[in-house]
């Protein structure tokens, strides 16, 4: 075999060995959410997570360092999850309004698809001295600024299209998270009554109402102002 075969064939097992490393790490992330979903972050160690994904614990240490490791690639996993839907499903709608509804829309199914680990983060933190709390890796700070720098952008459009108000985007951007964060942390708690759809028809007919009135509200004294005249 000549020395560019064996390159390439060599190039070729280093390949595979990544994709198939790349798998492993993805079977254990998915089995610590799981597992975290059902014992909480308290109730969840090592080598329960090793079980559920079917590898030896030592194994699973080649891959993570700790359970609080584990516990933030699951956090990081699930959120870059959201905003690669986010900024292909979202972000490519050119209606503003339209893109701000299939937000909320969103964010409430990537919700309800992890609601168990949602429950177990907010368990974690309010654990107290039971066990450290712990850390979520620093590039999640980045990704949540990235998002709402997005949603910001969202918002501005509408503004100047006309299709809200004259809202400041940056405040309508915060004021719909804090809106979907309380009915997470409320719904994490409570289960819902309703079925999802008729929850995001009534967050949707909310706050989008509420920002359109105020649109039309404008328009419509703008034109008595220009009737008057």
């Amino acid at each position: 075999m000549g020395g560019e075969a064996m390159a390439a064939e060599k190039k070729g097992e280093v390949g595979r060995k990544e994709r198939e490393r790349q798998q492993h790490r993805l079977e254990i992330l998915e089995a610590a959410e799981r597992v975290f979903e059902r014992n909480g972050y308290l109730g969840t160690t090592v080598e329960d997570i090793a079980r559920e994904a079917e590898f030896a614990v030592g194994t699973l240490y080649n891959f993570f360092g700790s359970k609080e490791e584990l516990y933030g690639e699951v956090a990081e996993k699930t959120a870059r999850d959201f905003m690669e839907d986010f900024e292909g499903v979202v972000l490519t709608k050119e209606d503003a309004e339209e893109a701000v509804g299939s937000l909320i829309e969103l964010r409430l199914t990537h919700f309800e698809e992890h609601r168990g680990f949602f429950r177990a983060m907010l368990d974690a933190f309010r654990a107290g001295g039971q066990e450290p709390i712990p850390r979520l890796p620093g590039s999640m700070e980045t990704l949540y600024e990235r998002y709402i720098e997005r949603v910001s952008g969202l918002f501005e459009r509408g503004v100047k299209g006309g299709s809200f108000g004259e809202f400041d985007p940056l405040y309508l951007a915060l004021c719909l998270e804090g809106i979907i964060n309380a009915f997470v942390m409320y719904w994490s708690r409570h289960e819902p009554t309703e079925p999802l759809a008729v929850r995001l028809q009534k967050m949707r007919d909310g706050f989008l109402g509420g920002i359109r009135a105020r649109a039309k509200g404008a328009r419509g004294t703008h034109n008595e102002g220009a009737a008057d005249a």
